[in-house]
C-alpha cells in the first residue's frame, strides 16, 4: 500500500504582500508539479485570520481545487477557527486540532525546509 504525500506550508503573515505571493507561487507550483496532492496549512502561528489572510486561503483552495488537491488546516487558535467557521471556510477546507493529526499515517514533506518527514 503507498503512503499518501503530504505538503505542510505554513500561513504567512498578514500585511507580508511578499510572502503571500510567495506562497501562492508556491502553491501553484506543487498543485501544477503533484498527482492528486494533499496540502495542510498550517496556523499555529495565526493569532487571528485577517480578512486578507481569508482571501489568500480561498486563493489557495481555487489553485488546489484545479489540480484535484486536498487542502486542510491545522492548528488554528480558538479565535482563527471562530472566523473559519464564521466566513463558511469549514466547508471548503478540513480543520485538524494540529499539523501531526493532520497528517497521521501520511508521508509528510515539509515545505519550507524540503526536508521529507515522517509523521508518527
Amino acid at each position: 500500500m503507498r503512503v499518501p504525500m503530504v505538503t505542510v506550508k505554513r500561513m504567512p503573515e498578514p500585511g507580508d504582500r511578499r510572502s503571500q505571493r510567495s506562497f501562492l507561487r508556491e502553491i501553484r507550483e506543487f498543485v501544477k508539479g503533484s498527482h492528486r496532492p494533499r496540502l495542510i496549512i498550517d496556523l499555529s502561528r495565526v493569532e487571528q485570520l485577517s480578512p486578507e489572510s481569508i482571501d489568500l486561503l480561498l486563493e489557495c483552495v481555487d489553485h488546489a481545487e484545479r489540480g484535484d488537491c486536498a487542502v486542510s488546516v491545522a492548528g488554528a487558535s480558538d479565535q482563527a477557527a471562530v472566523i473559519l467557521e464564521l466566513t463558511q471556510m469549514t466547508s471548503v477546507l478540513d480543520m485538524f486540532p494540529s499539523v501531526a493529526e493532520a497528517t497521521q499515517g501520511c508521508q509528510v514533506h515539509d515545505f519550507e525546509s524540503t526536508t521529507p518527514l515522517h509523521a508518527a
